[in-house]
C-alpha cells in the first residue's frame, strides 16, 4: 500500500490532522471491510514515525499487565524509546474492551456486515474523550475527529513537513528526469519506450518516504534536545534557583526553528509527560491557530 496515494484523497487540513494524532500519540481507530487492508494502512501509517517502538497486541503482549507495565516504564526512564502499539483487524475489539489506557494505540476494526458503527463508537467513546476515526471503504480513505476543538490546535509543523515533503519530491524526481532525458538519443528510441524511461512513479514513494522520516527525525531531535534542557532548568528550580529561558534562546540553542515554541512544548508533554511551559520566560502560551490561517489561506 501507497501510504501517501491515500494520502492525497484527504484534505490538507485532513493530512496534517492524521500527522499531528500520530505525533502526539492520540489513539487512532482504523475501520475497513478488510482484515488485509486495514493491517496493510496500519503498518503503514507506524512506519512513518520511526523514533518509536513498536509493539504488537496479541504478538508482543496479551495482557492489561503488561500494557501497563511498559507505559510504566516511559514514566520511569526517559531515555527509553517511547511505545506505540499497534492492534491489527483481528484484536481490535478486544483491545477497546480490555485496556484503559490507548496512548499511542492504532486500532484496527472490520465493519460489521450491517455497516453499524454507532455501538463501536459509543463503546470507545465510553473509555476515550479524544480519538480520530480513519474509514477506509473501497478505493476511498475519510476522517473523523472526536471530542476536539480545532481552535486549540496549530497544524504549522504539520503542513510545512508536507509542504517540504511535496517540493523536495518534484525537485528530486526532476533532476533525475533531466539527466536521463539528456542521455537519451531521441532519434534512436520511440515515443513509448521513453515515457517509460521516465516514469519515476516507483521511485517518487521511496523519495516522499526518505524526505518525510528525515523531517520528522528532525522535530524530534530538536524536541528532545529541548526537552533535556527544560529538564535542567526544572531541576534547578526544584534547588529554589529560579531558572527560565526565552523561547527564542531555546529554539537558536536547540539549532530548530521551524516552529513555535508552543508545538514543541506541547509534543514534550504527550512525548515524556512533561509540562514545562513556566519554564519559558516572556512567552504567551496559547495553542490559538492564528498563523495557520497563512497556510490555509
Amino acid at each position: 500500500m501507497n501510504i501517501f496515494k491515500s494520502f492525497k484523497q484527504l484534505k490538507k487540513k485532513e493530512q496534517c490532522f492524521l500527522l499531528y494524532c500520530l505525533l502526539d500519540r492520540i489513539p487512532i481507530i482504523v475501520f475497513g471491510q478488510s482484515s488485509e487492508v486495514i493491517d496493510d494502512f496500519i503498518i503503514e501509517l507506524l512506519n512513518l514515525i520511526n523514533f518509536r517502538k513498536e509493539f504488537i497486541y496479541y504478538t508482543d503482549f496479551v495482557s492489561k499487565s503488561e500494557l501497563e507495565s511498559m507505559i510504566q516504564n516511559e514514566s520511569n526512564d526517559y531515555n527509553s524509546v517511547r511505545i506505540q502499539i499497534r492492534c491489527p483487524a483481528n484484536t481490535g475489539i478486544k483491545a477497546i474492551e480490555q485496556f484503559d489506557n490507548f496512548i499511542s494505540m492504532v486500532i484496527g476494526i472490520i465493519i460489521p456486515p450491517e455497516n453499524n458503527i454507532n455501538s463501536i463508537e459509543k463503546s470507545i467513546k465510553k473509555k476515550l474523550n479524544k480519538f480520530l476515526e480513519i474509514f477506509l471503504k473501497e478505493n476511498t480513505i475519510s476522517i473523523k475527529a472526536i471530542g476536539f476543538d480545532d481552535k486549540l490546535i496549530n497544524l504549522n509543523l504539520e503542513g510545512e513537513i508536507l509542504i517540504k515533503i511535496s517540493e523536495h519530491t518534484e525537485n528530486s524526481i526532476n533532476k533525475m528526469k533531466r539527466v536521463l532525458y539528456e542521455k537519451i538519443n531521441k532519434n534512436e528510441i520511440n515515443k513509448d519506450l521513453i515515457e517509460s524511461l521516465l516514469d519515476f512513479e516507483i521511485e517518487k514513494k521511496e523519495i516522499k518516504k526518505n524526505i518525510f522520516k528525515k523531517e520528522i527525525q528532525n522535530f524530534y531531535s530538536g524536541s528532545k534536545r529541548a526537552f533535556f534542557i527544560l529538564s535542567k532548568l526544572n531541576l534547578l528550580n526544584t534547588m529554589q534557583v529560579d531558572s527560565k529561558i526565552g523561547s527564542k534562546t531555546l529554539l537558536e540553542t536547540i539549532d530548530y526553528k521551524e516552529v513555535p515554541i508552543e508545538r514543541i512544548l506541547s509534543f514534550i508533554k504527550k512525548e515524556w509527560g512533561e509540562n514545562f511551559s513556566d519554564l519559558i520566560e516572556n512567552n504567551k502560551l496559547s495553542f490559538i491557530g492564528d498563523k495557520i490561517q497563512s497556510f490555509w489561506g
